[in-house]
């Protein structure tokens, strides 16, 4: 009888083990960030940085205008370090350089234009999928949709100014 009753605690004891386990894991999955929501802030406060920075190239016209833009261009493409967007960056990046090269409007134009298309390229990859998001790191609907506003505003300038 003494076994009987020794062996029900025994079994007690690893069930709430086990539940005990099951709630520290369900409380340590609560404290991980959700990656597409990080991503995207990172994105809009990069996007934000941006357009800031436009504000500062207001001034500017011809070459000095290029350059400023694409400095701005530079400096989102290192604010997107911290989540992984390789196609973005590089678009920024190649978009940057390409502006530095320019001497014309339809120079500058052409070098936005090319990096609008290859981040509006994700983003219709991100509408594509069910519920309009994707499990890849940084691509957020949000947040891809904000640098191709920093970008049309750049066109605008350049439009405008250039």
């Amino acid at each position: 009888m003494t076994t009987l009753i020794l062996g029900a605690r025994t079994g007690f004891r690893r069930k709430g083990v086990r539940i005990l386990a099951l709630i520290l894991l369900a409380m340590l999955a609560a404290l991980v960030p959700n990656r597409d929501a990080s991503a995207s802030t990172v994105l809009n406060a990069a996007a934000a940085t941006a357009n800031s920075g436009l504000s500062g190239c207001n001034t500017s016209q011809g070459k000095a205008l290029y350059n400023c833009v694409a400095d701005v261009l530079e400096r989102t493409a290192n604010d997107l370090n911290s989540i992984r967007v390789g196609e973005t960056q590089r678009a920024l990046l190649t978009a940057a350089s390409q502006l530095r090269a320019a001497n014309s409007k339809a120079q500058a134009l052409s070098a936005i234009t090319q990096c609008q298309a290859a981040i509006a390229g994700a983003l219709r990859q991100v509408k594509a999928t069910p519920g309009g998001t994707m499990r890849v790191p940084g691509w957020g609907d949000n947040g891809l949709a904000s640098i191709v506003g920093v970008l049309a505003r750049a066109a605008r300038m350049i439009q405008a100014k250039g």
